[in-house]
């Protein structure tokens, strides 16, 4: 009788490890991109508009000075050979929520980036990936996703592609 239960006991112990696995799983879903589509076609309309290369620190308060002037920063590029950023603003687009933008320069650590600040509840505005093999990034809260991806979509820059 005490082998019988212990065995009972056992198997009851075992189900119920192998049932909250894959439970523990769901919780960590990862999410892979496809960078935005960026058009060639509107690459001249672009360069245009883009600020001068600036270090980060720079873009960073250039990006407020203009903010305070009620612009919002769009787009950037990331150029890893030098370590400067440029961007792209609009005028006629006022962000409701928070935002961030990132560069990376690994596709991991891009990636990890993605997972995590949509694990805080942004969403991709764009993410390319420039002639320097560095990626961009730029994350809006979901009320201001559709008016930014319009503005995106005026430059020539597509959706990212999230797959799970």
């Amino acid at each position: 009788m005490m082998k019988t239960t212990t065995l009972a006991i056992w198997i009851t112990f075992t189900l119920a490890l192998v049932a909250l696995i894959p439970a523990q799983a769901k919780d960590e879903v990862v999410r892979l991109s496809y960078p935005s589509k960026v058009e060639a076609s509107k690459g001249k309309e672009r360069e245009k508009l883009f600020s001068p290369w600036m270090t980060s620190e720079s873009l960073r308060t250039f990006i407020e000075q203009k903010r305070a002037k009620g612009e919002q920063i769009v787009f950037f590029e990331y150029n890893n050979s030098n370590g400067q950023s440029r961007a792209i603003f609009a005028s006629k687009l006022k962000l409701s929520g928070p935002f961030s933008r990132w560069s990376f320069t690994s596709e991991a650590a891009m990636e990890e980036k993605l997972n995590n600040e949509i694990k805080a509840g942004l969403q991709p505005a764009f993410i390319a990936r420039n002639v320097s093999g560095a990626y961009s990034m730029l994350f809006v809260s979901p009320g201001d996703l559709v008016a930014v991806r319009n503005e995106l979509k005026a430059l020539g820059v597509g959706e990212p592609r999230l797959k799970k």
